[in-house]
């Protein structure tokens, strides 16, 4: 086939692909997702209180978990001082 035949048609390349989350490693981080799912928006601290992990150990799941598309993080709308809470939730 020619490629004035294909005009029209974007090559297969160019087609958007689904891209695939990284498969998730560390058993501690199933359970960190698992408790997220459940509780919905939650401080790292909650987490904490939760597990009774150490809160550099769930930082560093949570750390693994954003940068591999499954956990989102954010703060409150705050209107006074102080630094606003960080919550972190299941991305979708």
């Amino acid at each position: 086939m020619k490629i004035s035949e294909k005009r029209g048609q974007p090559p297969s390349e160019l087609k958007p692909t689904r891209r695939e989350k990284p498969a998730i490693v560390h058993e501690l981080d199933r359970n960190v997702l698992e408790i997220l799912k459940i509780e919905g928006p939650i401080t790292r601290a909650r987490l904490v209180s939760i597990t009774g992990i150490a809160r550099s150990t769930l930082y560093d799941s949570l750390l693994r978990l954003i940068l591999k598309g499954y956990v989102a993080r954010f703060s409150e709308e705050r209107r006074q001082r102080g630094r606003p809470k960080i919550y972190y939730k299941v991305a979708h």
